[in-house]
């Protein structure tokens, strides 16, 4: 599968060829090549359980193939979290399965995402990882956290584990919110909850 297609198209592929093992990837808003990279899951399936190997360029321009075990795959992390190369496309091994039992589960996974998250609203996805031992939405309900907003940016009041976009948020309030909800929590808790989102261009240090 090349690394500039959807996880939706190719779950929907698999699943016209009766290929199943992909369902989870459905209603995961990114691509082949975003999935292996930060090895994307949802609904106790993940990419590390599909993919065999993975071609990208190293940062000489040069071709590798590297195998599962080369990808360090773990939780919300991979290989390329740690190493500039450029992924081209993925190798999956898929089982046999019913057409119809596949597309009737996908379709129950996103009646599932539909009634817990909140999809009504522009987000990044899940905005923390899973703290070991904790839910990262449970501990921000805990401290209280749940609709707190910041200029257009709100902690939704739907699943507390998403900041999302009521409408006119910057840049500046997501920022500014994610550290309140993650300094809240580490002063409340003592657990230090650590983004899922990438930040490109800028971090959550104070300006």
């Amino acid at each position: 599968v090349g690394s500039g297609v959807t996880l939706a198209q190719a779950a929907v592929f698999a699943a016209h060829h009766g290929l199943t093992g992909l369902e989870f990837a459905h209603g995961i808003p990114g691509t082949m090549g975003g999935g292996v990279f930060m090895n994307a899951g949802a609904y106790e399936g993940e990419m590390a359980q599909v993919v065999d190997w993975v071609d990208c360029l190293d940062e000489e321009g040069m071709p590798r193939r590297l195998s599962r075990e080369a990808l360090a795959l773990g939780y919300r992390s991979s290989i390329f979290l740690r190493r500039p190369w450029l992924i081209t496309g993925a190798h999956l091994t898929l089982a046999p399965g019913d057409p119809a039992a596949i597309r009737e589960k996908m379709a129950d996974l996103s009646r599932r995402r539909r009634a817990k998250q909140p999809l009504e609203y522009p987000s990044a996805g899940s905005t923390f990882k899973r703290p070991a031992g904790h839910f990262a939405g449970g501990l921000i309900e805990q401290c209280g956290l749940k609709g707190t907003t910041v200029g257009g940016a709100q902690v939704s009041e739907k699943h507390a584990g998403f900041v999302i976009n009521t409408g006119q948020a910057t840049c500046q309030d997501i920022l500014t919110l994610i550290r309140l909800v993650r300094d809240r929590v580490f002063q409340q808790t003592g657990v230090r909850l650590e983004p899922e989102v990438r930040l490109l261009g800028c971090t959550l240090e104070e300006p």
